[in-house]
């Protein structure tokens, strides 16, 4: 009886376990799908309704492209009357003066110096001549007197002839007799007489000749050779005529010492010289040229070049002796010529509308073939002592015998030092 109770209550107890199992998969199954299709719910959310999703943005219609677009002919404006701006044209002037330049490669930059300060002529043209590692003394490399007797008797018309040779000079010569050594007697004479040779043509075509010196160099042997080059153009371009251009000082400082920088013809201190110590930038170019450029006016004045009058003739023309043939002259020469009761009457000359003009941006000028000098040189006076010696070294002025200023001790006849 016992045994049968526990069995059926056994049996209960297992079924009332089965049904509860069942149900509870089923509401964990149902739970589940609610989860699933209900992402936004919170797990402790229950009862609460679901949130609105977010509003959906409406992106903007798409711009049509260029070529959808409809043409739309653009609004036509009058366009401005054109003004038409009249520059008169810088009449071209033909040169009709002829410098010609000779030389080593010194000589090519003398050319270009020479052309940049003659820009404001231009009836001046520049021709160069120039031969690198050219000279006097290696005739069977360039002959330069032959090269001249060939450009003198060519069509080209001369007016000027500038020279600039030396810078290759510095070795030994030879000729007939062999090889002489630089700087020897014997080397000196045969160079003298190609220097010659050089003024014979120019002298012979009636050519003006300006010999330019030889630059100061960086090298000091090469510098103290220049100086003797120099002597000997200076000496036979005086002897036959010639005229002497000195560049030394203009390319030296105030010792007299290479400077690779130095004042331009403007006056602002620029780079002058070149690497090598020996050429010139295009500023040194220009002040060389400058230097030779005030001795080119003088040579072309003196040979008629820069001003020519025509000559007057003789006699009147016949068509004025026939139209007023009682109210002229006979000559010129006695229409030249006043009367003697004229001459002894004052002549006033006519007042000028204005005066001299001076060019105030000008480059500074010198006359005499005289170079720029980095500084000016002072004379020195009596004044000038006295005002070094009193605001440079306080040093006092003595003072002279007898004026208020005077306080020295003298003896006096009697023995006793005074107060003058």
């Amino acid at each position: 009886m016992v045994t049968l109770s526990r069995m059926l209550t056994l049996l209960a107890g297992c079924l009332f376990v089965f049904v509860t199992t069942g149900q509870r998969a089923h509401a964990q199954g149902d739970a589940l799908r609610f989860f699933q299709q209900n992402q936004s719910r919170g797990l402790f959310s229950f009862g609460s309704a679901p949130k609105a999703e977010p509003p959906r943005v409406t992106r903007p219609a798409r711009r049509p492209r260029s070529e959808d677009r409809e043409y739309v002919a653009p609004r036509r404006r009058n366009p401005a009357p054109a003004v038409a701006i009249l520059t008169p044209d810088k009449p071209v002037i033909p040169p009709t003066i002829f410098i010609h330049v000779i030389g080593d490669s010194l000589s090519e930059l003398l050319a270009q110096g020479l052309k940049e300060n003659l820009v404001d002529k231009p009836e001046i043209g520049v021709v160069r001549h120039s031969r690198s590692s050219s000279g006097l003394v290696r005739d069977d490399f360039h002959d330069w007197p032959k090269v001249l007797r060939d450009i003198s008797a060519g069509p080209g018309k001369i007016d000027l002839l500038v020279m600039m040779i030396g810078s290759n000079d510095r070795q030994s010569l030879r000729d007939e007799a062999g090889a002489h050594e630089f700087r020897s007697d014997a080397w000196r004479e045969i160079y003298v007489k190609r220097i010659d040779e050089i003024t014979s043509i120019a002298k012979e075509k009636l050519i003006p000749l300006i010999w330019v010196g030889m630059p100061v160099m960086q090298a000091s042997r090469i510098s103290a050779d220049m100086l003797y080059l120099n002597g000997l153009y200076k000496e036979r371009a005086a002897r036959n005529g010639a005229t002497f251009v000195d560049t030394w000082e203009g390319f030296a400082n105030d010792q007299g010492q290479f400077a690779s920088s130095g004042p331009d013809v403007n006056g602002e201190i620029v780079k002058l010289r070149t690497a090598d110590g020996i050429h010139f930038t295009k500023a040194g170019a220009r002040k060389l040229g400058f230097f030779v450029a005030k001795e080119t006016e003088p040579q072309l004045t003196a040979k008629g070049a820069v001003t020519e009058i025509a000559a007057l003739p003789a006699d009147i023309s016949e068509q004025i002796k026939r139209d007023s043939p009682g109210l002229v002259p006979t000559s010129l020469q006695s229409a030249l010529f006043l009367p003697e009761e004229l001459l002894r009457l004052p002549v006033i000359s006519e007042r000028p509308l204005q005066g001299a003009v001076f060019v105030l941006t000008a480059a500074p000028q010198t006359s005499g073939a005289q170079l720029l000098r980095s500084r000016p040189v002072q004379t020195s006076n009596e004044m000038t002592i006295l005002v070094e010696q009193v605001m440079g070294y306080g040093r006092m002025p003595i003072a002279k015998t007898g004026r208020a200023d005077d306080f020295r001790w003298e003896q006096g006849p009697t023995g006793v030092n005074r107060i003058q």
